[in-house]
């Protein structure tokens, strides 16, 4: 991803904190033989007041017990590996740790953690976490862009929200259904075209991979400077060689789980490149910019470039900026064809008669 969210959107993280206490209660005291705890005290004492009256998630708890008493000792602590393991999303991400995912837990404990976590996370709306969290994302920056993509724009706090993704997803990382350290607000063709519910540490086969950490993630740049300006997908298109600086695994895994480089190339790149240059040879006509000799030239494309690098990610600057910075290296390394042909675009037109 181009750049991370603030790690404090995470810190209101009560109610995720609060079920996994719960669930550790009921196996407490089903390992010391005892009665369930019984509600509301199977909750940590500082959010009973919060949650007493949230009748679906004390029967799902208690639903939760009926059916973990019936397992054996190491079945309940398989599920309790798993409640822990799922929930260490940044040494999963950094593939450091692997965990015991939803299908290698008892089946019939599988559909109780499910709608159990997956319940919390629909409180997260009720208790207005979700709110919260966006709202602190959505002021860290002011471009206002998905990260993942750089290009989809993000609506402000108050507008119908924007996709919250489970990262590692719940069908198969349940007990972090709910958790705000794996749930990332997202644009909605990164999450519903391209991600949907792929398994971010595993490709297709089966082969582990690592990931980005959404909340510990520098900046990334994209750079179009091994492009050929001529002979992409037109004549006068160019050949477009997209890198992410710098490179790592993770790159690797982003644009794979969501076409990062197909999407620029197909919806932007090149489609936008001819009303790119139009835009380049209007500023150049309209500013009285010389570009007659090789080195007036370099330097209109130059500042051209700067001029959207200052914008940062909003509207695809980004892209734009990395355009002009590869033609202007074309133009320094010698390339005839492509000044004659910026030239002709930017000459002055000729006076109507």
């Amino acid at each position: 991803m181009l750049f991370g969210y603030p790690i404090d959107a995470t810190s209101n993280n009560w109610l995720h904190e609060c079920i996994c206490e719960a669930i550790k209660a009921v196996h407490s005291a089903i390992d010391d033989e005892g009665a369930y705890p019984g509600w509301p005290d199977v909750l940590p004492e500082e959010h009973r007041e919060k949650l007493k009256t949230r009748r679906g998630v004390r029967d799902k708890l208690v639903g939760y017990d009926l059916a973990v008493r019936q397992l054996s000792k190491e079945q309940r602590d398989l599920i309790l590996d798993a409640l822990e393991g799922q929930n260490r999303v940044a040494d999963l991400l950094a593939g450091d740790f692997d965990c015991v995912l939803l299908d290698g837990l008892p089946k019939a404990v599988r559909p109780l953690v499910s709608d159990l976590f997956g319940f919390a996370f629909e409180l997260l709306s009720e208790f207005r976490i979700r709110d919260e969290q966006y709202q602190a994302i959505y002021s860290a920056r002011d471009d206002h862009v998905c990260p993942f993509c750089g290009t989809e724009f993000f609506d402000a706090p108050g507008a119908a929200r924007e996709d919250l993704d489970h990262y590692l997803a719940r069908k198969h990382y349940a007990f972090a259904a709910a958790n705000l350290r794996n749930l990332v607000p997202m644009g909605h063709k990164c999450n519903s075209r391209y991600k949907k519910a792929s398994d971010l540490l595993r490709k297709a086969d089966g082969e582990r991979r690592i990931a980005f950490d959404p909340y510990v993630h520098n900046e990334l740049s994209v750079s179009l400077d091994q492009s050929q300006p001529f002979g992409g997908s037109t004549e006068n298109t160019p050949s477009w060689n997209i890198q992410f600086v710098p490179d790592s695994a993770a790159v690797s895994t982003w644009d794979e789980v969501f076409a990062v480089r197909e999407r620029y190339r197909r919806d932007h790149l090149d489609p936008d490149y001819p009303r790119w240059l139009r835009l380049f040879a209007g500023w150049v006509r309209g500013m009285a910019v010389p570009t007659d000799t090789d080195a007036s030239l370099l330097e209109a494309l130059q500042r051209f470039e700067e001029s959207w690098a200052q914008d940062g990610m909003r509207d695809r600057a980004f892209l734009k900026a990395g355009v002009f910075r590869m033609l202007r290296r074309h133009c320094e390394a010698g390339n005839e064809r492509l000044k004659q042909q910026l030239r002709d675009l930017t000459a002055p037109a000729d006076p109507v008669a």
